[in-house]
């Protein structure tokens, strides 16, 4: 099996506790995502730095609300194997993220990969939010979350095939974020 690559993924939650003493957990995750809840058959877990992928038993993802599942992996049958997953954050593939229909522009950007000009990769687009007709991307650096506002000054290519959106950013705004 090929390792799994952070870059190639998106963070879209956390485990936040057990649930029961068979080994059930809640997931919370970000609300945009519970499409891809539905359908999703494998979650990456952060463990020590690197993605482990978690099968969802069948029929075994309940719904609590919009923001969170109960969930039960293979393999975690017990409590205390429950307890070791709290806190880690929680991973899908960019290829298991489902788009929100009619989302347009917002939905082909999550998972694209930004460059700068000056700084070069800066990492995948997670999450982009529309501040009043205002595009705000939401980039995963490694050490921190990067948010860019997304202005025709600052876009010089948009490659939807290569899945790349090349900007040029103002001087010190991806600084703010990594100090």
């Amino acid at each position: 099996m090929d390792q799994i690559i952070k870059s190639d993924c998106i963070e879209v939650g956390y485990i936040q506790k057990p649930h029961g003493l068979k080994g059930e957990v809640i997931v919370v995750f970000e609300a945009e995502y519970s499409e891809t809840f539905e359908e999703i058959e494998i979650l990456l877990i952060d463990i020590d730095g690197g993605l482990v992928p978690f099968f969802i038993e069948d029929h075994e993802l309940r719904f609590r609300n919009d923001e969170s599942v109960i969930c039960k992996f293979m393999f975690v049958d017990s409590l205390s194997k429950a307890k070791e997953l709290v806190g880690c954050k929680v991973y899908v593939s960019d290829e298991d993220l489902v788009s929100r229909e009619g989302s347009g522009i917002e939905s082909a950007l999550i998972g694209m990969t930004v460059f700068d000009t000056k700084f070069g990769e800066v990492g995948k687009i997670g999450r982009v939010d529309d501040f009043s007709g205002n595009l705000v991307i939401t980039v995963n650096h490694l050490k921190a979350e990067i948010m860019i506002p997304l202005s025709d000054e600052f876009i010089l290519s948009l490659d939807e095939e290569s899945r790349e959106l090349h900007l040029n950013c103002p001087n010190g705004l991806i600084d703010i974020y990594l100090e």
